[in-house]
């Protein structure tokens, strides 16, 4: 059985955030492919509580570290990994890892943990190395100085971080990318190939059961909702407030926009729901987090999906989930970006495109009044676990195949 480390800057014992979540799928595919998967996380203890811990996982304990991570929240991953390359005792933990587990691919997760797997790689015969992109990570910071981020030493950080990205990408036996878009700049900058393996939805799995939970809550309630999901990561936050800037008084009094997830507390403890008060109080309802198990019955019973994103890199994995409900979606040209060839037969049928709030709370009227189109069927087997799985299996046998074939692979041609 062919065997894949993958190596985070987070745990994977439970998917929270999109980054857990993407890993995690990667991870899932992977192991239905017939791979024994092994994750070894390397972050702060502080960042994730104790429960959440993998068995190989490598926590830092350093306070300073913490308080340098706190300070500079932008680069917290990249302070961390520079710390853990610079601190002996923990790469000799990866390595002694590395001889006794014997991967035959180490895949990393976003660039930083290659500042410590290129130390901790015994000498000899070495595995593999996958670099997995999540994001051009270099590009989406300075778009986030603007809400009091940026430090002293912010633009060296940038640079740094650029030339972590773009030796990684070179250095590496495969790069996959997360977005198509994304995957041509890493292929011009690195000059080689990148393989796009776009996100996948759980929702696209065939033969689940889905309970009427939430739509007999719009039957108790008298109501029609837009449904919403996503972490409290300030993007998405940003994002809600940048399409109602001016509250939620474009509704009507039995219209709504439901939320699941973190980022319904995150918007109600915002002091911009507060100017609006009123309003926005009889209009929206954050449920907390729902289970993977329940998002479908929770987007079943919505009239549409809306992916408010204004800022970030990648392809927007709550996109994934909206793609694969079966509800119309509403999102912005960015929320969009990283799906081109998916996409592309979709566009007014099924998906719509604003970038306005006046433009956007339109659609949202129009489907809760009952007149946009749903998402075709076909989004779901595009969106499949299986095909994810099918296309890493594919790639990593080249990858380890005698000759070199993974050249031929650079990007899958666009969905049927």
């Amino acid at each position: 059985m062919p065997h894949c480390l993958i190596l985070a800057p987070f745990p994977l014992v439970i998917a929270r955030h999109g980054g857990q979540v993407r890993a995690t799928s990667l991870a899932h595919a992977l192991r239905h492919a017939g791979w024994q998967v092994d994750t070894v996380g390397i972050y702060h203890a502080e960042h994730f509580p104790i429960e959440e811990r993998g068995a190989h996982d490598i926590v830092l304990t350093d306070p300073a570290i913490f308080r340098r991570g706190l300070d500079d929240v932008l680069f917290l991953d990249f302070n961390i990994a520079r710390a853990a390359a610079a601190d002996p005792v923990l790469v000799a933990r990866l390595r002694a890892l590395l001889i006794q587990l014997r991967p035959d691919i180490v895949q990393v997760e976003h660039p930083w943990d290659w500042l410590v797997l290129q130390h901790a790689l015994p000498s000899g015969p070495r595995p593999r190395i996958v670099y997995s992109s999540h994001n051009i990570e270099w590009r989406t910071r300075p778009p986030m100085f603007e809400w009091g981020l940026e430090r002293p030493g912010s633009a060296d950080l940038v640079e740094a971080t650029r030339l972590l990205e773009l030796q990684f990408s070179r250095a590496a036996d495969l790069v996959l990318s997360i977005s198509d878009l994304e995957a041509d700049i890493i292929a011009a900058e690195a000059g080689r190939p990148v393989s796009y393996v776009p996100p996948v939805s759980d929702l696209a799995w065939s033969g689940q059961t889905v309970h009427d939970t939430y739509r007999q809550a719009t039957w108790d309630r008298r109501c029609r909702y837009a449904a919403l999901m996503g972490s409290a990561f300030w993007p998405n936050v940003e994002g809600f407030f940048t399409m109602f800037p001016d509250g939620l008084g474009s509704l009507a009094r039995n219209e709504r926009i439901w939320v699941a997830g973190d980022l319904g507390a995150a918007i109600e403890g915002d002091p911009r729901f507060g100017d609006f008060l009123t309003l926005n109080q009889t209009r929206f309802h954050a449920w907390g987090y729902i289970a993977d198990a329940d998002k479908q019955a929770f987007f079943n019973a919505a009239s549409c999906v809306i992916v408010p994103v204004t800022l970030g890199g990648g392809a927007k994995l709550k996109m994934a989930d909206a793609l694969a409900s079966g509800r119309p979606v509403i999102a912005t040209s960015h929320a969009l970006e990283g799906y081109g060839p998916l996409l592309q037969d979709v566009l007014g049928r099924g998906v719509y495109v604003a970038d306005t709030p006046e433009a956007f709370r339109g659609l949202v009227r129009q489907a809760l009044r009952g007149g946009l189109a749903a998402c075709p069927p076909e989004m779901k087997q595009r969106l499949s676990p299986q095909r994810l799985s099918d296309n890493l299996a594919r790639l990593y046998d080249c990858l380890l195949a005698p000759v070199d074939a993974v050249h031929g692979l650079s990007r899958p041609s666009a969905p049927p």
